[in-house]
């Protein structure tokens, strides 16, 4: 099936019912069939790329539809990114027009790629009388829906391309194991150009039948409002947002909710705790990737174990493998974890040897996608616990250290915001640990170091701790590791 296909399926169910805001899915369908005459109006067809670079709107979705409808491909971009970035993506997809609104239009050269305004689209999608767009053969699963270009923490960003398919078993999965029912509302602030905010909140809403609420951008005091109100049942964040709702919430009501997500980044124990307290619900903590969607879940039905990823979500399977000799690693062990099935990525766009890279091919001729992030099978608590990126992984005197370790023993300090731990060269071992710390307010480093002894093995302690009035992070929260040295 396609993701069309889920959405068709809820549409005929759902036809009157509220979709996005207060957009019904008669509405919403409607409505992008008009945007989709108005796209193919500028040209755009089957297999053409259109990226949408503006924030979260009601316009953006109708764009997303149309374009899934003409069988375009749908290029996201970060509404952070500016000339060099977008450059490279724009030229890189060879995109045939870009979706901006007055904010994000200011970095476009017009000259250059055709602009579509956000607010035209709101327009059309609204003018009842005009015409619905001539819709081409609808698409097979592996047709190319959409390229999300990969953050390029580790480099370049690569456009990896996702397909119709991969749209729809993703958005199933997520609709079985987290028993998203017709009757939830979710609220999102996440952008709608990250896989969280695209294929898990908006796509996984329209294949349930459910509702979303989206802002533009996250507010702590603005979302508690929404989450206050009676219909919604569902929140998807990244864990700063949920440290920001902790420390907004006050007195005041506390939102009854079903469910709420975290991802994108490692959740503090202490967050996961304190939230339990304060709002009666354990956060359920997933693990994903741009490459392949969600592989992992917390268990819907509990336990929801803090700093786990779960198992692995219905169709899909993981391994723990030896980065060298592809071997398994028992439990307990870290090896680097690869990942299979139908949510998969084709590869990345006009890179063969990127592709053919990324995947490991076992004896029966099953590719598995590697993803790069280090992890391990705890067989007590039988969930996976990912413990970091293979790229970041510091050798110092022959001894393996893994940062998110360290970062988790910092993080218990009541003072500190959150941590990143990177090596730095050393003549004598190699390389060696050091931490960078967001606070609350001033920390005693030598007391952080002090308890850090009594919790870590020597060669694991930090060699220096720097204090930041913040850390760098990318737009879904995720600490940028690679500008840390240059805060020294």
């Amino acid at each position: 099936m396609t993701i069309l296909d889920l959405f068709d399926a809820t549409l005929r169910d759902r036809s009157k019912s509220f979709a996005v805001d207060d957009v019904t899915y008669e509405n919403l369908h409607a409505g992008a069939l008009r945007v989709a005459a108005l796209l193919a109006e500028r040209g755009l067809g089957a297999g053409d790329r259109v990226a949408l670079y503006c924030e979260n709107r009601i316009g953006y979705v109708y764009a997303y539809l149309a374009a899934l409808r003409l069988r375009a491909v749908i290029v996201p971009v970060n509404v952070l990114y500016r000339v060099a970035e977008l450059e490279h993506v724009l030229s890189n997809a060879r995109v045939r027009c870009v979706v901006a609104s007055a904010q994000t239009r200011e970095h476009l050269d017009a000259a250059t790629v055709p602009i579509v305004d956000v607010t035209d689209i709101e327009v059309r999608a609204a003018a009842i009388d005009a015409p619905f767009a001539e819709l081409p053969v609808p698409p097979e699963p592996d047709d190319i829906a959409a390229i999300l270009y990969t953050s390029g923490t580790t480099g370049r960003s690569k456009g990896a391309m996702l397909t119709y398919g991969n749209f729809a078993t993703t958005a199933a999965q997520l609709v079985t194991a987290w028993r998203w029912q017709e009757t939830d509302t979710l609220a999102i602030a996440l952008p709608l150009f990250h896989t969280h905010g695209l294929s898990a909140a908006l796509n996984g809403t329209l294949t349930a039948g459910a509702r979303l609420i989206v802002h533009a951008r996250f507010d702590a005091a603005a979302m508690l409002e929404t989450l206050r109100r009676d219909d919604v049942t569902m929140f998807f964040g990244v864990p700063t947002m949920y440290v920001r709702l902790l420390e907004a919430l006050g007195t005041g009501t506390v939102p009854k909710l079903r469910l709420c997500v975290s991802g994108s980044a490692a959740l503090a124990a202490d967050v996961h705790d304190a939230f339990r307290e304060r709002f009666g619900t354990d956060i359920l903590e997933r693990y994903g990737a741009t490459e392949f969607g969600f592989a992992l879940t917390n268990r819907y039905g509990g336990p929801r174990v803090a700093g786990s990823v779960g198992v692995p979500f219905p169709g899909t399977r993981v391994r723990v493998s030896d980065p060298k000799t592809r071997d398994d690693m028992p439990p307990g062990i870290v090896g680097e974890l690869l990942v299979s099935g139908p949510s998969v990525f084709a590869g990345y766009w006009e890179l063969p040897e990127a592709t053919a890279a990324a995947f490991v091919t076992d004896d029966n001729g099953t590719p598995w996608y590697a993803s790069g992030d280090l992890a391990l099978y705890d067989a007590s608590d039988r969930v996976y616990r990912i413990v970091g990126r293979s790229k970041e992984l510091i050798i110092s005197g022959g001894f393996n250290i893994y940062p998110r370790e360290i970062e988790i023993e910092i993080d218990r300090h009541p003072g500190v915001v959150a941590s990143a731990v990177v090596g730095i060269p050393d003549a004598a071992r190699g390389e060696l640990p050091i931490a960078f710390v967001e606070v609350l307010e001033a920390i005693d480093t030598e007391a952080l170091l002090t308890m850090l002894r009594e919790r870590l093995a020597s060669f694991k302690l930090p060699r220096a701790v720097h204090v930041v009035d913040a850390l760098p992070r990318n737009a879904m929260g995720k600490i940028e590791k690679q500008k840390l040295l240059a805060l020294l």
